[in-house]
């Protein structure tokens, strides 16, 4: 299943736009590349490229959990429906036989035996629909399973781009702390400089 460039935290319509003028069309191209190939793609620093093969790679294992629980879920609901209908079957196996047996033996005679006939046949139009409201009710259960595996899909996507688009915007946070706090370092030194350069100069004129 290919999963749209808009899911993935951290883009929007106008990136998507740009993205695929670059030849990456789903999430899955972005898990797949590279920092230094996304990077070439205007507006993609080292960072961002970076931050969003994160992103990607995290929706994508989000969304491959989902589907095998959905799978798993599908396919023990569907064992279970046909393990119903033969056990159904079997059970009334036996009382068909013994339908048929209990004719031939009142009768003793093909007379007898053509007269119960219609009756075997009606068991077996009951055996028939039966089977098919088993079959459509295991549908339907099959159905509603696919739904509800859908939609804790879509839950825990959304739940996963939540965590990466705060786990971006801490570290954003963090950067600027970081840039702000080097400023402080980079002006206080340079301050610093001046000051020496002056008393340097002082003692120069004082000589």
């Amino acid at each position: 299943m290919t999963i749209a460039l808009t899911q993935v935290s951290g883009i929007g319509p106008s990136t998507v736009k740009v993205l695929t003028e670059n030849g990456f069309t789903s999430a899955q191209q972005l898990a797949d590349t590279t920092i230094e190939q996304l990077s070439k793609v205007p507006g993609f620093s080292t960072a961002r490229a970076s931050r969003t093969i994160k992103a990607a790679n995290a929706l994508l294992s989000v969304s491959a959990d989902a589907s095998a629980s959905a799978t798993t879920t599908t396919t023990t609901t569907a064992n279970a429906a046909q393990t119903t209908m033969r056990q159904r079957r079997t059970a009334k196996k036996p009382a068909t036989r013994s339908t048929s047996s209990a004719s031939v033996s009142a009768t003793g005679t093909k007379a007898g035996v053509d007269t119960k006939e219609p009756e075997v046949e009606e068991v077996t139009g009951k055996e028939q629909k039966k089977a098919e409201k088993a079959a459509r009710k295991a549908a339907k259960k099959l159905k509603r399973a696919a739904k509800k595996a859908e939609k804790a899909a879509r839950k825990a996507a959304r739940k996963a781009e939540k965590a990466v688009r705060k786990a971006a915007r801490k570290a954003e946070k963090a950067a600027r702390k970081v840039a702000r706090k080097a400023a402080r370092k980079a002006a206080k030194a340079k301050k610093a400089a001046r000051k020496e350069a002056k008393k340097a100069k002082s003692r120069k004129n004082k000589k």
